[in-house]
């Protein structure tokens, strides 16, 4: 099993390991719950170097790759960051990444741990580019209201806005994050990277896996697997608008060829329960969705549920009825994020 640069420090700053995506990585260090309070009223640290991080370059680098994608990069300039979403053939997600312009031909890309490899091997069949970075870098996320705060003790970030970079020397640092918090995601060359971990979690509350599915389920933000694969678009995902219709690209005709029966929505429990995934939704004792993403949530002190709904009931308050270990608790639909 694979391990993280960082993974010496988490052993001293006694985190509890998880395995995710061949890795052993932290799940928890205080607990769940604390993790999360510190990253909604301060500021929490992660380990997140599991990612993928892939350069691409050459002349054709742009349109290429904004034929496999379905948000436009003719919206990017350089220092710009983009949420985008890889597809197939038949419209569903290869992966959801983000992509950072460097140059007009140059690009870099954020992209999930569990699909590095089919995305390297798929951008590479199509005659793009691409060098790998994973494992000669280090990637932090800093996230929280106080995380400029913390951050600009060691580089000025000031004037950096939401879904924008800068670098410094070889280190990027991007305004992003996967929390529905202000925050941070620094890549960086290893011995740069783990010295900056060291010196921020002598300050800040350090966080695992476990804190970040909580925090990105309040923040209502697709995981790949759960809200996102092969066989799921991004139409029936509700990220219509990282789609666009001005463009070409591959799988579109497939992708808008039938209006999908169910999307993505939120579910609130209004009784005592957690939410887990493939746990079914009914009206009148009739399924009218499944959950692909559910927690107990700590900042609303009650079970909260990404699930893909019947399309017929998306409907603000709609009362439904989560079926847990075979018996119906009440609940309501409701738009996420969660959290505002």
């Amino acid at each position: 099993m694979k391990t993280t640069p960082l993974h010496s420090l988490h052993i001293q700053l006694k985190a509890k390991f998880t395995e995710f995506a061949g890795y052993q990585m932290p799940l928890q260090y205080s607990s769940i719950v604390e993790e999360v309070v510190a990253v909604r009223s301060s500021a929490g640290l992660f380990d997140i170097s599991h990612m993928g991080r892939l350069w691409i370059r050459g002349k054709d680098a742009k349109q290429k790759l904004d034929f496999l994608t379905t948000n436009s990069l003719d919206k990017l300039k350089y220092g710009k960051v983009q949420y985008n979403l890889l597809v197939n053939e038949r419209g569903g997600v290869k992966d959801d990444i983000t992509v950072y312009m460097m140059g007009e031909e140059e690009y870099f890309l954020c992209v999930n741990s569990i699909n590095r490899e089919k995305v390297l091997n798929w951008l590479t069949s199509w005659g793009l580019t691409v060098e790998d970075w994973t494992f000669q870098s280090v990637q932090i996320a800093l996230q929280g209201k106080s995380a400029e705060e913390k951050l600009r003790k060691y580089f000025d970030v000031s004037g950096l806005k939401r879904y924008n970079f800068l670098t410094v020397g070889n280190v990027i640092i991007s305004r992003t994050g996967y929390t529905g918090e202000d925050g941070f995601e620094i890549y960086a060359p290893i011995k740069e990277g783990v010295e900056i971990f060291e010196a921020l979690s002598k300050e800040v509350q350090t966080c695992g896996l476990g804190a970040r599915d909580v925090l990105r389920i309040e923040a209502g933000m697709p995981l790949y697997g759960h809200e996102l694969s092969e066989d799921i678009s991004p139409l029936m995902a509700s990220l219509d608008r990282f789609v666009s219709r001005e463009k070409d690209f591959l799988g579109k005709d497939k992708m808008f060829s039938k209006e999908p029966q169910r999307k993505l929505f939120g579910l609130e429990l209004q009784e005592k329960g957690v939410p887990r995934e493939g746990y079914r939704i009914e009206v009148n004792r009739k399924e009218i969705g499944v959950v692909s993403s559910g927690t107990f949530s700590p900042t609303l002190k009650k079970g909260i549920a990404l699930c893909f709904v019947d399309k017929e009931y998306l409907q603000e308050g709609a009362e439904v009825e989560l079926v847990i270990r075979e018996k119906p608790v009440r609940a309501v639909l409701r738009r996420y994020p969660f959290i505002r």
